[in-house]
């Protein structure tokens, strides 16, 4: 089961950075279940409260150091592609 697990959230993590560069995110090396991002079209602070005023969360630490980024914890396949139409619909609005 666990080695099934790690495998599940080792494809969904590519995935999701894959997607994320495609977006222009500046995505950083993992090996864990989280992804350390840079959005694109807006500060991080931003799309935190944007994507938090839709119900999609993901972690934001304010400070000189990581101000600048976001941290997405890799969910279900479901969730993930909830991010994605999330920013997808920020990125419309914001165009």
């Amino acid at each position: 089961y666990m080695r099934g697990n790690v495998g599940r959230i080792r494809r969904t993590r590519e995935e999701t950075a894959k997607a994320l560069r495609a977006r222009g995110f500046e995505v950083f090396p993992s090996e864990t279940n989280f992804l350390w991002v840079r959005p694109a079209a807006m500060p991080a602070a931003r799309l935190f409260r944007e994507l938090r005023a839709r119900a999609v969360l993901v972690r934001y630490f304010s400070g000189r150091r990581t101000g600048a980024y976001l941290r997405i914890t890799i969910g279900t396949d479901a969730e993930m592609a909830r991010l994605m139409k999330a920013l997808d619909s920020l990125r419309r609005r914001t165009a």
